[in-house]
Order: C-alpha cells, then structure tokens, then sequence
C-alpha cells in the first residue's frame, strides 16, 4: 500500500451533532431524475469534514465526475449521514467500517467499495504529563467523542492496560470542546485527533495510545446501498474512479491542489500535507489487493472488529457481514 506516514491527521474526525440530523437531511435536493446515462441516475454522496474523504471534493472540483453523475453533500456528522441514509435523502456515504457496522445492525444494509484511508496513529490518547501510563488512567478523567471512532479508541486502550470502563470517569465531549475541556482541566485525558493534538502540543501532554496500537481498527470507506449499485453502476464508477485521480494528483503534484483543499479542511495550502500524517492512503492497486485478492482478510478484520463492537457493547446485537465488500467497481 502507497501510504503518507510522513503528513498528520486533521480536521473534525467525527462531530456528534445529533440534534443537526434532521434539519440537514431536509436541506438535501431531490436527485436522480437527472441521469448521468440515458437509462441510470446520478448518486448523491454524504460526508463530514476529514482529510480522508477530502478527495472526493477535490475530484469535483477538478471535473473527473459531473454534478449529474455524482453529487457530494457535506453534512455535520457520520450520524446526520448515516440519517439521510436511512431516509433514502442519499445514496451513499463517507463512514468508517465501524459506523458502517453500525448501521448494519440498525437494519441499513451498506456495501464498502473503496478503502479511503486507514488509521495509522492519526487517532490518539493523550494525558497530562503527570499520567506516565495507561494503567495509571485509573480514577481519571477521560474525554472522548460519543462515537464509534472514539469508543473504539478508548475500549482497545483500557483493554491493554487491564482497566475497565468503571476505573474512570468517562466524559463525553464534541470534538469542538477538546482543547478548552483539556486546557481548562475539565479532563485529565482526551481520546482526539488533529488539529486537536497540535492545539495542545505547548502544554506537552504524554501520547498513551494511538490507533497504531490496533492496525486496521480503524478504517475510512465509501459505502453505499446495494440497490444503488444495480440501478447506478455507471455513477459508482465515476466515483470511485474520481476519487482516485484526485488522490493521485495529491500524491504526485499536491502543490498544484492543496489551494483547491483549503477552503474545506480549514488549512494553509502549505499545511495540508502535514494533515495527512497517521493516516494511509490505499490507491487503486492496494484497494484491488484489499477488497479482490485478500478479501478474507479484509472479511476477517471485520468479524474481529464486529466482535470488539459487540463485547464494548456497541453492536446491539450480531450482524451478518454478507455482501459486506465489493471491489468490483475499482478502476
């Protein structure tokens, strides 16, 4: 796999606005009565704002597909996704195999046909400075998101240091509150990510943890509905295919982009490739050899990651992970 582990993570992982799920999805256009054939509809594609999904915009941007063929739709948060799923207001979203899981067991059938990125330590576990260990987190305060990423994250961290949820204090935080709730002592650790980690670098907190420690755990998808894939195979071809050129375009020439990736990641155009570092970035061969020629391993690594769900008790309940990848719409 062709992988950036010189460039660091950034930008909103995930941002649990809950509430926002309604007013969003409302805000969402009809499609699909304009065809990007004669015979199929186009496909509309939700996300929230992470370098990782960030290809896809720059692939609208640079025409490799047409508003017609697919429309991307930024939402707050993978749950406002994940709601317009269920409410059909979309046809496909940028989620993590994790809340792809998730909805699996809500009932929301999803398929995987790209590996955007994986974490590579973009994920961490800070402490302050007097917490040298992660066995010594007990009787702290632990921030983290109220996510999937993000319990996770804190389940795979307290499973290694033999502690268990009840030996802390676990405060739920949006990741808008991370610094102040840190810098204001309101926490003692913090499950985050960047800009986060950076923003609090001067004080020197001690990185306990980071999603290194749990090689694809944590993995970015592009899922989207089964029925899409009958109905628009045209139109998931050109997205995925898009998403591909624009990375390679990032990876081979990325001051000719970055410009044209400020306005979303909220960046410098000289920043963004450090955003990028923690965090793999599969290209279409390494995406043809996870999703074809090493499916079971990828099938494995989600009945391991399922099993992990269900015993942190974030599965309701066991899932079949049938159907569950598909490269066959790789270039």
């Amino acid at each position: 796999m062709k992988s950036k582990k010189n460039q660091p993570a950034g930008i909103n992982r995930r941002q649990f606005l809950h509430l926002s799920a309604l007013a969003t999805a409302s805000l969402v256009l009809p499609f699909g009565l304009t065809a990007c054939s004669k015979s199929e509809p186009g496909i509309r594609i939700a996300s929230n704002v992470w370098p990782g999904y960030e290809f896809l915009y720059l692939a609208r941007a640079k025409q490799y597909f047409s508003e017609e063929e697919v429309r991307m739709i930024e939402m707050p948060s993978a749950s406002v996704c994940i709601e317009a799923l269920a409410a059909s207001t979309v046809e496909g979203a940028c989620l993590t195999l994790d809340e792809v899981l998730t909805a699996r067991a809500e009932g929301l059938d999803l398929t995987v046909v790209t590996i955007l990125d994986i974490s590579l330590g973009a994920d961490v576990l800070l402490a302050n400075p007097k917490i040298k260990t992660l066995q010594a987190l007990k009787g702290h305060r632990v921030g983290v998101e109220q996510s999937a990423v993000g319990a996770v994250m804190l389940h795979a961290a307290l499973e290694k240091a033999g502690l268990h949820s009840s030996d802390i204090t676990i405060r739920h935080l949006n990741v808008n509150r991370h610094r102040d709730a840190y810098l204001n002592n309101e926490v003692d650790a913090l499950v985050t990510f960047e800009p986060v980690v950076s923003q609090l670098a001067p004080g020197k907190p001690v990185t306990l943890f980071t999603s290194a420690d749990i090689p694809g755990r944590i993995v970015d998808v592009i899922a989207v509905r089964p029925d899409v894939i009958k109905s628009s195979p045209t139109a998931v071809r050109k997205l995925v295919a898009g998403h591909f050129m624009a990375l390679r375009d990032f990876m081979t020439a990325p001051q000719q982009v970055t410009p044209l990736m400020t306005q979303r990641l909220k960046i410098p155009a000289q920043e963004i490739p450090r955003a990028y570092h923690g965090i793999e970035l599969p290209d279409a061969a390494a995406n043809r050899k996870l999703l074809l020629n090493n499916l079971p391993d990828m099938e494995k690594n989600a009945t391991e990651l399922a099993g992990v769900m269900l015993k942190a008790k974030l599965l309701r309940k066991e899932i079949s992970l049938a159907g569950l990848f598909n490269g066959q719409y790789l270039p």
